[in-house]
């Protein structure tokens, strides 16, 4: 059988062992920069030579486009290393996702060769004033004589104090969602425009972020991307893949904060035993695992659903991109509480896990906040309700591809993401079809616990959904409310890929189990329940434990932290095992 995802193994085994103190991209190299505030461009200058860059153009363009689940692991393996590596090389995806969406060939052909010459293209959207309110942006773009002049002033710039272009949205007419337009400015263009320093963020230090306040800026014709009021929804079809993208942040800041603190607890012990295997210690670890599983199965099935679906793919980069912030946030908390007294000290694991921390509470605001995330899942939830009780079936001819990890993909056409989240996800019908088929087969292979959860999780969707549909519009408190069951399903939803995804490697195993292993799955699907229901995820306990082993086994294979095995070129560490009592 051919190994996945070779490309992700080939290219962490060029970055070398990140465990290696004196290794430039690895974990020690990654804290030295954290601490000086200082950009990571010797790493990007490597990355680049890689190609990563172009993953996002086509070919035609002359990228080396890759389906987006290849192009997560790529990012993966790199971020986990040092985080900040990753807008250092992909920020510019944004704006070039924008002008492939809605820009005209000659705009598309040149963005495409700034960024083959290695030149930055920063997206400037977001305003101080207006926060995650994008209609309420002020900036705006008058016509002139001879096109437009640009006023404003836009807000946490990534690279915005060095890029060499930048595609800016701005109001071109008083209200509404056609009220915005978009435009790529030039390096001409740019220069005329103040950058100003922006406030230090707490992650991914070295980042040059920026505000650009632009002064009646003047704007060619020839700049605009698509109709004038057509802006908005190119940055939208665009930041569908971004909200996508940055999930392989969080992913790899959680495959770092888990495997230092598994290292960690493997070799502290505590009354003779190691704190890996107290009950405490293998219960959180075991928690962190599963909630690492469940945000990883559900990036890697919404990658493929862009290539597959682009049409219905906007609830699910919105489901992601919330499901991917919050399990991670909550699995490098425990990985961090687990190192105890040195979980606060400026260097070793604590440093290591800190950064980790502090880079992926980075990722959950930008993009796309965690309000404007949840508000665009709470919008379309009431529509679900009919489909998941009477479903049509999806047939097996788009869920095998789906759920394919590492197999070919069509190309991924950013022009073809509706703005629209319609009900037909492929993810919820499919496991709406094929439920029932599931819990059958678990039960059949002695796995009465995972089925018992299948049989769960499939009543907590129609009930959230239903309850949705039920709400009063009148109802002042209906709005929370709707918010509140748009965070539920984000939770449901990761579920309901995992379920799917057993059911079509049935025959090979996942996160290391033997073929058709229901392990893992029984861990998600209590540990994902749990948040769903606002249980205490420690409650799950019982059947989470089989993530802990399942995550032991992944590193000391060195395998990322990932449904089908990824080579890794870590060593052992630097951990000495201790003997003597350590507590946690």
């Amino acid at each position: 059988m051919t190994a996945p995802y070779p490309a992700a193994a080939r290219l962490d085994a060029l970055l070398g062992d990140p465990w290696d103190p004196g290794n430039p991209y690895g974990f020690a190299a990654g804290t030295a920069r954290d601490a000086a505030g200082a950009y990571p461009a010797a790493f990007a200058a490597r990355l680049a030579g890689t190609g990563l860059p172009l993953a996002y153009l086509p070919p035609a363009l002359g990228g080396d486009p890759r389906p987006l689940d290849d192009t997560l692991l790529l990012v993966r393996v790199a971020a986990r290393r040092d985080a900040a590596v990753m807008p250092a090389t992909l920020l510019s995806c944004s704006a070039v996702l924008t002008v492939l969406a809605a820009g005209s060939p000659e705009q598309a052909k040149t963005v495409a060769e700034w960024v083959r010459e290695g030149r930055t293209v920063a997206f400037a959207l977001s305003e101080e004033e207006s926060g995650s309110d994008i209609l309420a942006g002020r900036c705006r773009l008058d016509p002139t004589a001879g096109g437009y002049a640009l006023t404003g002033r836009k807000w946490l710039v990534g690279r915005g104090a060095t890029a060499d272009a930048a595609v800016v949205v701005a109001r071109t007419a008083p209200r509404g969602p056609a009220a915005f337009t978009a435009v790529l400015l030039g390096p001409d263009q740019l220069a005329a425009a103040v950058r100003r320093p922006a406030q230090p963020v707490t992650g991914m230090r070295g980042i040059d972020f920026a505000d650009l306040v632009f002064d009646h800026v003047p704007v060619p014709e020839t700049a605009v991307l698509g109709p004038v009021g057509g802006g908005l929804a190119a940055a939208m079809r665009a930041q569908q893949l971004v909200r996508l993208l940055s999930t392989a942040a969080c992913l790899a800041t959680a495959d770092t904060a888990l495997r230092t603190a598994l290292r960690f607890t493997r070799a502290r012990r505590t009354g003779g035993v190691p704190v890996a295997e107290t009950g405490h210690g293998a219960r959180e670890l075991a928690l962190a695992a599963a909630e690492l599983m469940a945000a990883d199965l559900s990036s890697l099935t919404a990658a493929r659903h862009a290539h597959l679906a682009p049409g219905t793919f906007g609830l699910y980069s919105s489901v992601v991109k919330r499901a991917a912030t919050r399990l991670t946030a909550s699995a490098i908390a425990r990985a961090r509480a687990l190192l105890g007294a040195r979980g606060v000290l400026a260097h070793g694991p604590g440093a290591v896990v800190d950064k980790a921390q502090r880079d992926n509470a980075v990722v959950e605001s930008i993009d796309t906040s965690p309000f404007g995330v949840l508000r665009a899942v709470a919008t379309p939830l009431p529509g679900y309700a009919g489909l998941l009780r009477e479903p049509p079936d999806p047939g097996d001819r788009a869920l095998g591809p789906l759920l394919a990890y590492g197999d070919p993909l069509p190309d991924l056409d950013p022009a073809a993401l509706d703005l629209g989240a319609r009900p037909r996800d492929l993810v919820l019908l499919g496991f709406a079809a094929h439920a029932d088929e599931i819990e059958a087969r678990l039960a059949a292979r002695g796995a009465e616990r995972a089925a018992v959860l299948v049989r769960h999780v499939r009543a907590a969707l129609e009930r959230t959904a239903a309850a949705a549909a039920g709400l009063d519009r009148g109802d002042p408190a209906a709005a929370v409310r709707q918010l509140d069951l748009a965070e539920r399903l984000c939770l449901l939803h990761p579920a309901a890929a995992a379920a799917l995804a057993w059911r079509a490697h049935p025959e090979r195993g996942l996160y290391g189990e033997e073929p058709g292993g229901a392990g893992w799955l029984t861990a998600v699907l209590a540990v994902l329940l749990a948040h769903a229901e606002g249980r205490a995820p420690r409650q799950a306990a019982p059947d989470v434990l089989p993530a802990g082993r399942a995550l032991a086994r992944l590193d000391d294979a060195r395998l990322l932290f990932t449904a089908l095995p990824v080579p890794l070129a870590d060593g052992p560490g630097t951990e000495e095992p201790e003997e003597g009592d350590e507590t946690t």
